[in-house]
């Protein structure tokens, strides 16, 4: 019986794929943590800045794309199981968002 249940979930349902996911994010929000200093101002004066922009913007975008998948995955397990909401990764989807509205605005070259 607890195997034909699995099988019904879906695949981005299931809590190991949303631990993963949300694994991956939190290791690629600490390497963009690392990049940070290429838009920051020290990098954004160089004469490769838009290099330096564009590869922190790479970096940005896979990060959201991590955190959005796991907090979809999320949701959707807590619908079919029960379990807690997934804060932690809500705060990191959050916390990059907000790097990219700074980013976007240019805050980060203070």
């Amino acid at each position: 019986m607890n195997k034909d249940k699995s099988l019904s979930i879906s695949f981005f349902a299931r809590a190991e794929i949303g631990s993963a996911l949300t694994i991956l994010a939190m290791l690629s929000f600490l390497f963009l943590c690392m990049l940070l200093p290429l838009v920051g101002q020290a990098g954004a004066v160089v004469p490769y800045a838009d290099k330096n922009f564009a590869a922190f913007t790479s970096v940005l975008f896979v990060s959201l794309t991590l955190s959005v998948l796991a907090v979809i995955s999320k949701l959707q397990h807590k619908k079919i199981a029960g379990s807690p909401f997934p804060s932690w990764t809500m705060g990191l989807c959050g916390t990059l968002l907000f790097i990219l509205v700074m980013l976007l605005a240019g805050l980060l070259k203070i």
